[in-house]
C-alpha cells in the first residue's frame, strides 16, 4: 500500500511562499487590527512588528482585556472599533477557532477580514520539505494509531499543512478536550496532574467530570502572573486535595529563561526576561500517585515527559499530551510516548478549526 504521506503530498496546490509574501506586503501597506488578544495575538503582533507592519489595535470580546495593552498595543471592543472605522482596516483573526468570528465579521459588513495563520507559518508548520524529510516517522505513527478516527485526524491535519484548506477540519473536530468519553472513563479516585494550569479551566473541567469525587490534583504553572491569579481563584476551592507549584515541568530541576506575558503565550525562551523554576514530576509526587497527566506547556512537553519516566513506569497513568506547539510534535511526541516504560495505546483528537488544540492520548 502506498505510504500515507505519499498519498497526500500530491495535493499541494499553489505557491504558498508567494501567497505569504504577498500577504505580508499587503499588511505593510495597510493598518492592521488583530482580533484576539491572547497568546496567538501576542505572538502574531511580535512577528508583524518585526516585519514593519502597522498594528492599530487589538479587538477582544473579553471585557477584562478591553482597555489594557498587549505588547504595547491597546485592546478595545468591536463596538469601539466601529463598523465604519473597521472598513478602513485589515482585520486579522488571531484565535484557535477563527471561523465563527470570520463569518460574524463578514455578516456585519466588514470587507477586509483575513484569516492566515501567521504564527504557525513562521513556526514552520507549512513546510512541506519538513514533512517529506520525516516521512518514515509519519508513516510509523499512522500505522500504530489505535482507532480509525485517530488515523483520520492525523492524516487530515497533515493534508491541511500541505494544502492550507481549512475545510479539512470540519469533520475531525471532537468535543470534551482532555476528557473524551470515547477513549477512557474517569473514576472517583483519580489523581490528576495539570501541566500548564494557566487559568484553571482544565482543573474545573476535571472536577466537573468526576462530580467533585477525586483523590488529588497537582497543578504546575510557571508564569508568575498566571500563578498569582490561580492562588486567588482556584487554590481555596479544593481544600487539602490540591497542590499548586509555581514551576514548569521539565527533564531536570533548576531554573531557565522564560517569556512571561500573563497569557497562554508564556513559554521558555532563550531571550526571556524572567527566570522560572523547573521541576521533574518524578521528584515532586508524594503519597498521591498520578493516574492522569495532562501537558499543555507551550513546547516543553518532550522535556516534561523525560522528567516523569519513573512515575509512568510505576503507575501507568493516562496521558493527554498537546502535540501542536512545534511543527514536528505531531509525530515526535507519539513516537516518544511509545518508548516510555509503559505499554500504551495511542489516540489523537483535535479540538479547533485551525492547527491548535491537537491532543495525543496514551491509555
Amino acid at each position: 500500500m502506498m505510504e500515507m504521506l505519499e498519498q497526500i503530498c500530491g495535493m499541494e496546490t499553489g505557491d504558498k511562499d508567494k501567497i505569504y509574501t504577498d500577504l505580508i506586503e499587503s499588511f505593510q501597506k495597510g493598518n492592521i487590527v488583530l482580533y484576539g488578544a491572547g497568546g496567538i495575538g501576542y505572538v502574531t503582533s511580535c512577528i508583524l512588528k518585526e516585519k514593519a507592519c502597522n498594528i492599530h489595535c487589538f479587538v477582544d470580546d473579553n471585557k477584562t482585556k478591553q482597555g489594557t495593552y498587549v505588547n504595547g498595543i491597546k485592546v478595545i471592543s468591536l463596538e469601539e472599533l466601529g463598523r465604519d472605522a473597521g472598513y478602513g482596516y485589515i482585520v486579522l483573526i488571531c484565535l484557535p477557532n477563527p471561523m465563527d468570528i470570520y463569518h460574524r465579521l463578514i455578516s456585519l459588513g466588514y470587507k477586509k477580514v483575513q484569516y492566515f495563520p501567521v504564527m504557525m507559518w513562521e513556526k514552520n508548520f507549512y513546510n512541506i520539505s519538513l514533512l517529506k524529510e520525516n516521512r518514515d516517522k509519519i508513516d510509523a505513527v499512522y500505522e500504530f494509531l489505535a482507532d480509525s478516527l485517530s488515523k483520520s485526524v492525523f492524516m487530515n491535519i497533515l493534508k491541511h499543512r500541505i494544502t492550507m484548506d481549512f475545510s479539512i477540519f470540519d469533520n475531525i473536530i471532537s468535543q470534551k478536550q482532555y476528557f473524551p468519553s470515547d477513549i477512557f472513563a474517569l473514576t472517583d479516585r483519580e489523581c490528576f496532574v495539570d501541566g500548564g494550569v494557566y487559568n484553571g479551566e482544565t482543573i474545573a473541567d476535571f472536577v466537573n467530570s468526576v462530580d467533585n469525587k477525586f483523590d488529588y490534583i497537582y497543578g504546575f504553572e510557571p508564569d508568575k502572573q498566571n500563578f498569582s491569579n490561580l492562588t486567588k481563584s482556584v487554590a481555596h476551592m479544593y481544600c487539602n486535595r490540591l497542590k499548586l507549584f509555581n514551576a514548569g515541568l521539565y527533564s531536570k530541576a533548576g531554573e531557565i529563561s522564560f517569556d512571561s506575558h500573563g497569557n497562554s503565550a508564556s513559554a521558555i525562551s532563550d531571550t526571556g526576561g524572567d527566570n522560572i523554576s523547573l521541576v521533574r514530576l518524578d521528584d515532586v509526587v508524594g503519597e498521591h500517585k498520578p493516574t492522569y497527566i495532562k501537558l499543555d506547556i507551550e513546547g516543553a512537553e518532550k522535556e516534561a515527559l523525560y522528567g516523569m519516566k519513573n512515575t509512568i513506569a510505576e503507575n501507568h497513568p493516562k496521558l493527554a499530551i498537546s502535540i501542536y506547539h512545534k511543527a514536528a510534535d505531531i509525530w515526535e511526541l507519539p513516537l516518544l510516548i511509545r518508548t516510555l516504560p509503559a505499554s500504551y495505546n495511542i489516540y489523537i483528537r483535535h479540538y479547533s478549526n485551525g492547527l491548535h488544540e491537537t491532543v495525543c492520548y496514551a491509555i
